[in-house]
């Protein structure tokens, strides 16, 4: 495969090594954060490399993640991992972030700029989408996606016909990101149901194909065939067959693993900067208060519907601990070494407690709270920093259980399982769960779960059926 921008990757014959270890080789790509990671057939990491790039900036001067770079790293770690005298790669897949589209020419060459689904969406194209399909947010219903701009990768490409005619007119192919990045592997070019499903606006979920408005501007023409997630394609190597994978969506594939593993329903709660609550068990189409809201559709690895609501609260959290901060001159690392205080919460949550709300500052125009709010918060009326920081999580708290509650309206789940950034956070939890009363709270502490699904799409179920123990699902006591 021949790269722009002089990138030659020169393949060498290497002799066969007894003693080397099967091992599945994963890339996790992520928005900032690029990991290749190297599994034993019992799931543990053997080796991982974690890597960033600079971003460049595309035509518009709007900086973008450098896709050259980042694909001529891929083909060179794969190769690196399948000729080490170490390793015997047997299975290789990828899970990416899958809001972003990559553009290939009739030649299957690299069509730049790569944008960045962070662009803003407006202008002529924003106008005429919304005049044209989206009166009364008829699409956004149909296809589970609220209105998110080029975070919905089919408007990436409506864009691109209206606002880049000349760029568009010399498009052959259109991937999703990880899809791509598994085609410099496998060497087929394939959509895949995890990417092209998650808000998107390009599937409708009522109809299960492409939307109208997608075979109207006739892009679906542009998008290869659908191969399931669990699609192999065989490639031979010197060290004998790898089975590699077509990618997979990163939220798609951090579900996956509960998916295979639990037993009973859950609620699988993914926290960080954006805290997202998935439902696999709760199929309803979306209601326009639900999207008003900020609740999407996810598609499993098997093509199911996934309700799941999003809130900023991790970013709210940074805001008014910001705050909290400077108001009561404390370190960054004060909150870290708060631990939960019973009489302090309890002071705050007595019936006859005088109320001393926050209210939001970060969050506007997203999750169930997008309003600005016009009042502010008091930190005066707070003895100190512990006090205002426990009431601070018990507002947080209040406003994720919104969030939930969007998803399993009638609390039929009872187990939540948390991941992620909050999972550190033992005031958060230990409010959430004296907060949330009929549901019970667990956590996992999982560090690569996305990964993990992705290696266990491409492997036999037989692999990682009883490997419910690498999840470390655990009550929150």
């Amino acid at each position: 495969m021949i790269w722009q921008d002089s990138y030659l990757i020169i393949l060498k014959p290497y002799s066969h090594h007894l003693n080397r270890q099967s091992a599945i080789l994963i890339f996790d790509i992520g928005k900032t954060t690029k990991k290749v990671l190297v599994f034993d057939y019992q799931f543990h990491v053997l080796d991982e490399q974690t890597v960033t790039f600079p971003e460049i900036p595309d035509d518009d001067g709007f900086p973008s993640d450098d896709l050259v770079r980042i694909s001529a790293w891929v083909v060179e770690k794969y190769r690196e991992y399948v000729t080490k005298p170490e390793y015997l790669i047997t299975h290789c897949n990828v899970s990416g972030y899958g809001a972003s589209l990559v553009n290939l020419d009739e030649k299957d060459q690299l069509l730049r700029p790569f944008y960045n689904y962070l662009k803003p969406f407006q202008g002529e194209g924003a106008e005429k989408f919304a005049a044209q399909y989206n009166q009364g947010k008829a699409v956004c219903v149909a296809t589970a996606s609220p209105y998110l701009g080029l975070l919905n990768s089919g408007l990436q490409l409506y864009w691109q016909k209206v606002e880049k005619p000349a760029y568009f007119k010399r498009i052959a192919t259109t991937l999703h990101l990880p899809q791509y990045l598994a085609w410099l592997l496998n060497g087929q070019l394939f959509s895949e149901i995890t990417s092209v499903g998650c808000h998107t606006m390009l599937w409708d979920y009522t109809t299960k194909a492409y939307h109208s408005w997608v075979t109207q501007e006739e892009l679906d023409k542009l998008l290869p065939p659908l191969a399931a997630t669990t699609h192999i394609i065989e490639k031979a190597e010197a060290s004998g067959p790898v089975k590699i994978g077509v990618g997979v969506h990163d939220s798609s594939a951090a579900l996956m693993p509960y998916l295979a593993t639990q037993h009973e329903p859950f609620l699988l709660l993914s926290t960080g900067t954006w805290n997202i609550c998935f439902n696999p068990f709760n199929d309803e189409p979306l209601t326009d208060q639900e999207l008003a809201a900020d609740c999407l559709c996810y598609l499993t690895y098997e093509g199911k519907p996934v309700k799941a609501s999003r809130i900023f609260l991790g970013h709210e959290h940074e805001v008014q601990l910001n705050r909290l901060m400077q108001y009561f001159h404390v370190g960054a690392d004060e909150f870290k070494r708060l631990r939960f205080n019973p009489d302090v919460y309890e002071r705050l949550d007595a019936p006859n407690a005088v109320p001393r709300p926050f209210y939001p500052m970060g969050m506007e125009n997203t999750g169930p709270l997008p309003e600005k709010s016009l009042k502010d918060t008091h930190l005066e009326n707070f003895a100190d920093f512990e006090e205002a920081y426990h009431q601070l999580i018990r507002y947080l708290v209040t406003w994720q259980l919104i969030s939930v509650g969007l998803v399993d309206p009638d609390h039929a789940i009872q187990q939540v399982i948390v991941v992620g950034g909050f999972t550190k956070n033992t005031l958060f939890l230990e409010t959430m769960k004296r907060m949330m009363n009929t549901r019970k709270v667990l956590i996992s502490d999982h560090p690569r779960a996305s990964a993990l699904g992705a290696a266990w799409l491409v492997c036999d179920k037989e692999m990682y059926t009883h490997q419910q123990h690498l999840l470390s699902v655990s009550p929150y006591v």
